[in-house]
Parts: C-alpha cells; sequence; structure tokens
C-alpha cells in the first residue's frame, strides 16, 4: 500500500509539473489536475486526446506555416509591397479601422485586398445555385474545401456529376475535406468514383492514420471554393442538402456565405494551397499560374477592402478572436452578432458587457432549434451577466441557425466560418472574410432585422425562472464545452 501511495504521489507531482510548463490559465489547469487526481491513467489519455497544447509540438520546420508560405511570399510581393499604401487609399478609414487592418496583418500575415467584388447568400438555395454554375464554367482548375460533405444526398450526387464532368474536359480538380467532420457523411464509394476520373480527393487530419491520433480534437473547420483563380467562396455552409432546404430535421436553413471576385480570390487560393501541402506534402499549386489576380506594384483599384484572417491550432496568436475582440471595442453605435454556438472566451465576455454598458447596441442571435444540445445548454451559462449589462439575447425559431456574422456601426463586417465559441477560436482551423463596406454591411444587417423578426428575444425574466437544475445542466455542459 505504502509503495502504491509513493507512486501516486510520484504520479501527482509529474502531471502537475507536466502541465505547468503548458502555461495554461490558472483554471484550466486546476481543473485537468482535478481530473488527473481522479482518474488516474484515463485522465493522462483524455489529456493527450483534448487537453494537449500541441502547437508547441508541430514540426514547423517541416509544415509549412499556416497562412504564407515560402514559396508564395515571391507570388505576393507586389499586394506585400502596398500594404501601407493601401489603407491610405481607403476613404473614410477610421483610426480604429486601421488598427484593425494592422493588427490582422501582425497576428495571422493577413493582407489587405481592395480591388474586389462581394456578393451575399442568406441561403443555399442562391449560393449553391451560382457556385455550379462557376462549377460548370471553370475552365483552368476547381479547388473545393469543407467541413462536412454529403454524398449522399441530391446535392451531393449533384456536385459529383459536375466534378466529374469537368474533369473529363481537363479541368483539374482537388477536394479537401475534414476527416471528422465527414466521418459519417462522405463514403468510400463516392471518393473511389472521383479518384477514378483523375479527381484528387483527401481527407485533412486522418486521426486514425499512424503518429497522427493526436490530432483527434483539431478540426479544420473551413469552407472554400476557389475557381480559376478568379472567384472564391466562403461562409458558413457545407456541401449538403439541409443547407438548401434544412433536410430531414428543419424546416428550413438559415446561413450566410460570401462570392468574391478580385484580389482576395488568390489569398483564399493561397490558403487552399498551405492546407493542401499539410496534408499531401505537395506543393504542385505553390505556383504563380493559380493567383492570376495579384496585382503590379503601381496598381490601386479601391472596390471593397478585404481581409481573411485565419486561425489553426498550431497559429502562433488567435487571430479571429483578435478580430472579434477589436470589433466589439471598436463600435460606438451597434454591434450585431449571429453564431449558432456561444461559448466566448472571458475577453469576449467582458468586452460585449462593457460596450453595452458604454450604450452600444449589442444584440446576438443564436439558434432556438438546437442541433447540438450540449453547445445550446452551454450558452444560456453566459447569459445572465449579459443581460444585466444590457446585451440583447435572441432566439432564431424559424429553423436552423447557422450564420457566422459580426456587424460594426454599419460600416465593416466579418462573415465567415468561425462560431462564437472556444472550438473555433482555439482548435478549429477557421477563415473569416473581415469586410470594410459600408454597403456590403447594409446588406447584412437588413437581413440581421429580418432574422430578429424571425427570433424570440431571452430576457432576464426567462433566466430567473430556469431551475436550478436546469441552471446546473447548463454548468455541467459549459465545463465540457471545449470537447463540443
Amino acid at each position: 500500500m505504502a509503495i502504491l501511495l509513493v507512486a501516486f504521489y510520484i504520479y501527482l507531482l509529474g502531471t502537475v509539473i507536466f502541465l505547468m510548463l503548458d502555461n495554461r490559465d490558472p483554471a484550466e489547469t486546476f481543473a485537468w489536475i482535478f481530473i488527473f487526481v481522479i482518474m488516474p491513467g484515463a485522465g493522462f489519455v483524455l489529456y493527450l486526446f483534448f487537453g494537449r497544447n500541441w502547437t508547441k509540438a508541430y514540426d514547423h520546420k517541416r509544415r509549412l506555416p499556416q497562412f504564407l508560405a515560402k514559396q508564395l511570399l515571391k507570388i505576393f510581393e507586389p499586394l506585400r509591397y502596398v500594404q501601407d499604401e493601401k489603407a491610405g487609399h481607403i476613404k473614410g478609414l477610421s483610426y480604429a479601422e486601421k488598427d484593425l487592418i494592422t493588427l490582422l496583418y501582425n497576428n495571422s500575415h493577413s493582407l489587405l485586398t481592395t480591388d474586389n467584388e462581394v456578393q451575399i447568400f442568406h441561403n443555399g438555395k442562391d449560393k449553391f445555385h451560382a457556385l455550379k454554375a462557376d462549377l460548370k464554367a471553370a475552365k483552368k482548375f476547381i479547388h473545393l474545401q469543407y467541413f462536412i460533405w454529403y454524398s449522399n444526398d441530391p446535392l451531393g450526387q449533384e456536385l459529383k456529376d459536375i466534378l466529374i464532368a469537368k474533369a473529363r474536359e481537363g479541368v483539374e480538380v482537388r477536394i479537401l475535406y475534414d476527416f471528422s467532420g465527414c466521418f459519417y457523411t462522405l463514403k468510400k464509394k463516392y471518393i473511389r468514383e472521383l479518384r477514378k476520373e483523375n479527381i484528387q480527393i483527401f481527407p485533412f487530419f486522418n486521426y486514425l492514420a499512424p503518429f497522427k491520433t493526436h490530432t483527434f480534437n483539431y478540426r479544420n473547420h473551413r469552407k472554400i471554393a476557389v475557381i480559376d483563380g478568379e472567384i472564391g467562396y466562403t461562409g458558413g455552409m457545407n456541401v449538403g442538402q439541409e443547407y438548401i432546404d434544412g433536410g430531414k430535421k428543419y424546416d428550413s436553413w438559415r446561413d450566410t456565405h460570401t462570392k468574391i471576385m478580385g484580389e482576395a480570390v488568390s489569398i483564399l487560393q493561397a490558403i487552399f494551397a498551405i492546407d493542401w501541402y499539410n496534408t499531401t506534402s505537395n506543393n504542385e499549386i505553390l505556383t504563380e499560374k493559380y493567383y492570376p489576380r495579384i496585382l503590379s506594384k503601381d496598381t490601386f483599384k479601391i472596390k471593397t477592402p478585404i481581409q481573411l484572417p485565419t486561425s489553426g491550432f498550431d497559429t502562433q496568436w488567435p487571430s479571429i478572436l483578435h478580430s472579434y475582440f477589436s470589433l466589439i471595442t471598436m463600435a460606438r453605435k451597434n454591434i450585431y452578432i449571429c453564431s449558432p454556438y456561444f461559448i466566448p472566451e472571458p475577453s469576449i465576455v467582458l468586452a460585449l458587457k462593457i460596450a453595452a454598458m458604454k450604450g452600444v447596441d449589442v444584440v446576438l442571435i443564436v439558434c432556438g432549434i438546437p442541433d447540438l444540445l450540449p453547445a445550446y445548454w452551454a450558452a444560456f451559462s453566459y447569459f445572465e451577466d449579459l443581460l444585466k449589462a444590457g446585451v440583447k439575447i435572441y432566439h432564431y425559431k424559424a429553423g436552423f441557425f447557422h450564420a457566422k456574422i459580426f456587424s460594426c456601426d454599419g460600416k465593416n463586417c466579418s462573415v465567415g466560418t468561425a462560431n462564437l465559441d472556444i472550438r473555433s477560436f482555439r482548435l478549429n482551423y477557421e477563415i473569416n472574410a473581415v469586410i470594410y463596406s459600408d454597403e456590403v454591411t447594409k446588406i447584412i444587417d437588413d437581413q440581421f432585422k429580418i432574422d430578429l423578426k424571425n427570433s424570440k428575444e431571452f430576457l432576464l425574466s426567462d433566466m430567473n425562472d430556469l431551475s436550478v437544475m436546469v441552471k446546473l445542466r447548463n454548468s455541467l455542459a459549459r465545463l465540457i464545452s471545449p470537447l463540443l
């Protein structure tokens, strides 16, 4: 018995030192110590899968950085050369907006692009109608990357037929899908049919492969489409019929996606290219022919300014968290937020409360018809303090709500793949389009007002009506939220 007790103390001391060297938040460190104590052995296994900070162990010398690879520096040199000048050519840009542009360049090398046109889609029917037309018109290459891809529904089958037809015409087709997101939805037969037609399709982070088990808790949550380097898409929608009509579970599906034409498409292509390299170790698309929209050093076209910050478990800074925090703190009139899931970091909660108490109109819409009950429950544990500070909270009731939007003062907005939750901030590979445009932001705000009409406000009195057991359930869901 004495030997077992000594062994336990040695185990406990070793795990405490191991955790302390990760330099985590103290509360998180103590939580993991508690798990290690009550679950010896099993706690360590859980930590390797769900708690280990693999950023420090990531092989940056062998792998490319998350955004711009060395091979791309020369291609993007004209755009990098004029970064400071570009911001100066945008009329009416405030100091706060210039600061945000600088921040996103410094924390994720996100280049400012200005020669862009943007189309916003508020539903899957319009988005996929446009995407299918652009795929059919492709002449050189098609690059697609999605977190979820349903192979057996009508949309999945239609896209397969389009892609096979284009491949037979000689168009290069490359597809990345997330291994976890597509575990049950993308069938092997479907993949074989695509590969038979010389379409390259690969999973990002196959955690069942040798030496990849540590990636179990990481996801590539990005949604990217690039056609011929001229047209790009990103936003909240995956490949699935449910994004068009709600599928079997929902009456409808509300989401937001962007179509981009211009300089920013080359940034989308670069992000795809590096994910492609990190998956296949193939640098075939890190060449100039895939980036036709990079302009010369002396060319300035100011249409719709866009930055495309990215984040992932291996990035140095949580750039999308930084962008959300900055948008909140720079607001003087209003902040409109859409996110299906709401499990924010403490800094975001504090910024929202301060903004509301300063008189900023802070309005949040989250899903009211949940798909992941624990995530839905966890959100309630944050509501009381926000409501007391003056934040307005709404639950969308007209169908499933999946849009990921930030809008600030009617001037700037963010549309992308990142939810307002810990997983999107710290664990997932994400991409957002930060758009500096009154016109585009007005389109976002007009839809937001429509969404409010389809939502029910959650009041402080509703919070007070929740039973102690329900509040306890919500708090427990919050504890496991990083695993959701």
